[in-house]
C-alpha cells in the first residue's frame, strides 16, 4: 500500500499535476492523522480498562480491610463491656460491704484493662500512594477518606490517649498501692490478669478508689459507644463497596 501511494505521489509529480497532489498529501496527512487518533485511543481504553481493573482490586482489598477491621471493633465492644461488668461488680460489693470472695480478684487485677483496636488499613494507604482518584465515584471517594483519615484517626488519639492518660496519671499508682499481683497456674497469656486486695476492709470504705472506678466506667462507655457507631459505619461502607464493585463490573 505505502508503495503504491508513493508510485502515484511520483506520477503527479513527474506531470506537473500539483492540484492532485496537493489533494494526495492532504489525504495522505488526514490518514495518519486518524492513524494517530485510532492509536491514542487504544492507548486511553487499555489504560482506562487498567484503572478499572484495578479499582475493583484495591476496592475488593479495602472491603477486606474493613471486614477485618469491623470484627476488632466488636471485640473491643465486648472486652470493654466486660471490664465494665467487673467495675460494677467491684463497686456493688464495696458499696454493700460484702466479704471478699476469692472470685473478684479477676475483676480487681482487670478493671482498668481497656480495648485496643487494630485497624487495617494497608490497602487505603495503598490507594493513597496511587491516588485516591482512581476511585471513579466521588461519593465513595468521600467516604472512604472520611472513614480513614478522620473517623479512625479521631478514635485512636481521643480513646487510646485519655484511657493511656488516666492509667499512667491516677489509676495505677493507686492500684499498686492497694493490691498484689498475682497469675493462677491455669492462667495464659492475653487473658485477664488476677490480682488480691492488701486490705480488702480498708478498701470498702476507700473513696478515692470508688470514684477512679466511676471514672473508668465512664470512659467505658463512652468508648463502648464510640466503637457502636463505628461499627455501624464501617458496615454501611462495606455495603456501598459491594454495591460499587457490581456496578463497575456491569
Amino acid at each position: 500500500m505505502i508503495s503504491f501511494l508513493r508510485k502515484l505521489r511520483h506520477s503527479f509529480i513527474s506531470q506537473n499535476r500539483f492540484s492532485k497532489y496537493l489533494l494526495y498529501a492532504l489525504g495522505e496527512i488526514f490518514l495518519v492523522v486518524i492513524g494517530i487518533l485510532i492509536a491514542l485511543q487504544i492507548n486511553n481504553w487499555n489504560e482506562d480498562q487498567k484503572k478499572g481493573t484495578y479499582e475493583q482490586k484495591i476496592l475488593t482489598a479495602i472491603k477486606t480491610d474493613l471486614k477485618s477491621s469491623r470484627e476488632e471493633v466488636l471485640k473491643a465492644i465486648d472486652d470493654d463491656g466486660r471490664w465494665r461488668d467487673c467495675i460494677h461488680k467491684i463497686l456493688r460489693y464495696l458499696d454493700q460491704r460484702k466479704p471478699y470472695e476469692k472470685q473478684l480478684d479477676q475483676c480487681f487485677g482487670s478493671y482498668y484493662w481497656s480495648s485496643t483496636v487494630q485497624f487495617s488499613t494497608s490497602s487505603y494507604e495503598e490507594l493513597k500512594n496511587r491516588g485516591v482518584e482512581l476511585i471513579s465515584n466521588p461519593e465513595l471517594r468521600s467516604k472512604l477518606t472520611d472513614m480513614y483519615d478522620f473517623k479512625l484517626d479521631v478514635l485512636r488519639s481521643e480513646i487510646e490517649v485519655w484511657d493511656s492518660q488516666l492509667l499512667s496519671s491516677t489509676i495505677y499508682p493507686i492500684h499498686t498501692d492497694l493490691f498484689r499481683k498475682y497469675y493462677p497456674e491455669s492462667w495464659s497469656l492475653y487473658e485477664d490478669e488476677f490480682a488480691s486486695p492488701i486490705d480488702y476492709e480498708k478498701l470498702m470504705d476507700n473513696e478515692k478508689f470508688k470514684n477512679v472506678l466511676a471514672e473508668i466506667i465512664s470512659l467505658r462507655n463512652y468508648s463502648i459507644a464510640a466503637n457502636e457507631l463505628l461499627e455501624k459505619d464501617i458496615q454501611k461502607l462495606i455495603v456501598d463497596i459491594e454495591k460499587e464493585l457490581e456496578e463497575l463490573k456491569k
